[in-house]
């Protein structure tokens, strides 16, 4: 198996991957729109049901919409250029530096790693781990859930000749990981994780499994699957307290930085 460096169109592709995560809007959802579970999400209980509310919450959110529609405006852009740079990218064989990337955004890796990191947190007595474990388990259960009924729907062929080809399921698992762990850690988890994601999303096209524009809206449909399970995340980061006092009243903002 030999070596290659990537050429032609990779470099765009990736820009486009960057995008979707970049694009994400810091506006509040509305209250009444969405729900978030469980009062103590690092816990079991109710995990059954939180995940139910993340299926509500994933078509409910105002700021899922904005993120869907520039997900799909970008691999519909990607689109037209599909066959020509999937020709460019791929090698007579995927370079061997990329072939890890073909594991790394399996759901059968992304799936147990947050479920021993879920444990690792509750072993560790460490509730921010709990319950980021938690929630990628959470993200991925949503993310493989909304990518294969939309394979299964669109069924379009892939590079190869295989179906079901649209949106990636590798590159949903491995972005609803990486914004997860941005959601709950800051840039400093999630800038080398979108990167891992991205390097998964270059691997799916070298290898000829799936077209750029597969992997640029499976990236937007993995990072809306762990924007929706971290709601209770950035709602704990900002909070408005009305507070009485003398002659009138105050909103009293606290802000987690």
């Amino acid at each position: 198996m030999r070596t290659a460096l990537l050429h032609g169109p990779i470099p765009w592709f990736v820009a486009a991957l960057i995008i979707v995560p970049a694009a994400r809007l810091p506006a509040q959802d509305a209250a009444p729109a969405v729900t978030t579970g469980s009062a103590q999400p690092s816990g079991f209980r109710g995990f059954v049901g939180d995940v139910f509310h993340d299926y509500w919450n994933f078509v409910a959110s105002p700021e899922n919409a904005r993120l869907a529609a520039g997900g799909g405006i970008v691999a519909a852009t990607v689109h037209f250029n599909d066959h020509k740079w999937s020709d460019e990218a791929s090698p007579t064989a995927t370079p061997t530096a990329l072939q890890p990337g073909a594991t790394y955004g399996n759901l059968a890796f992304q799936f147990p790693l947050g479920i021993t990191w879920w444990i690792i947190g509750h072993v560790a007595g460490s509730d921010r781990a709990a319950d980021t474990g938690r929630d990628i388990v959470r993200a991925q259960i949503s993310g493989a859930s909304w990518a294969y009924l939309l394979k299964y729907s669109v069924n379009r062929t892939r590079p190869n000749g295989d179906p079901r080809s649209f949106p990636s399921g590798h590159a949903t698992a491995s972005f609803a990981t990486a914004t997860v762990l941005q959601e709950h850690y800051g840039w400093k988890l999630g800038i080398p994780f979108y990167a891992a994601a991205a390097y998964v999303a270059a691997e799916r096209v070298t290898e000829r499994k799936h077209w750029p524009s597969d992997v640029v809206f499976g990236a937007a449909l993995g990072t809306i699957s762990g924007r929706t399970v971290t709601l209770h995340v950035r709602r704990e980061r900002l909070m408005v307290q009305p507070h009485a006092v003398p002659g009138g009243g105050a909103l009293i903002v606290h802000v987690q930085r």
